[in-house]
């Protein structure tokens, strides 16, 4: 991925492609640089509208070593809620709470978790294209917004289980590259993944805690 990242955010359209976001999500970090970066920071640079790459932006950075933050993936599940329950009802833009807009992190920490995904989304790209489409849309959206708000409302719940927190994460992730790309294989992934979960929740409830 080029490192040359431009001063001005509004040059990027709606990213299609991993590296276009991870790229985005740079140039952001860089603009913010010894500051921090908002949830609002990321829908802005994104477009309130784009729901695909506002679920997809979570699950990447859900996945990466800067879930550790106390917290943070609450705040990662509240996103997702709100987003796949306003795609549910069909809204065209999205809204978020100013307590969770206001949400920040560290941009040079942000920077480094997305330099961590780097060589994971050049490969990603070339795994995701627009196969089996049928599985992104009619029906299937509503499947995929159902299954990444319940997701969403583990997040909490997880948040003391971090290998276990991952998954619903990788889930966010296969759908967002779902829904943004129109690949059929990413949505069954996250359907996978999303039964997986439901398993291994079952499984902690028989726990003796």
């Amino acid at each position: 991925m080029s490192k040359a990242l431009p001063k001005r955010l509004d040059v990027f359209p709606t990213p299609h492609t991993l590296q276009q976001l991870i790229l985005s999500l740079e140039a952001l970090c860089a603009r913010n640089h010894g500051s921090q970066v908002s949830v609002q920071d990321v829908v802005t640079l994104l477009g309130p509208r784009s729901f695909a790459p506002i679920i997809l932006t979570i699950g990447l950075i859900a996945i990466t070593p800067i879930d550790s933050i106390p917290t943070l993936p609450s705040t990662f599940g509240a996103i997702v809620f709100l987003t796949a329950g306003q795609m549910l009802v069909g809204r065209k833009s999205l809204w978020l709470p100013r307590v969770i807009s206001r949400r920040a992190v560290p941009a040079d920490r942000l920077k480094k978790a997305l330099r961590w995904l780097e060589p994971f989304a050049a490969r990603a790209d070339g795994w995701f294209g627009m196969r089996l489409t049928a599985f992104t849309q009619g029906p299937f959206l509503t499947v995929i917004a159902l299954c990444c708000a319940l997701l969403a409302l583990t997040m909490p719940l997880l948040e003391l289980a971090p290998l276990v927190s991952t998954l619903p994460a990788l889930a966010f992730a296969a759908f967002g590259v779902a829904l943004l790309m129109r690949d059929g294989v990413a949505a069954l992934l996250g359907f996978a993944i999303t039964i997986l979960t439901a398993a291994m929740l079952a499984q902690l409830e028989r726990l003796p805690f």
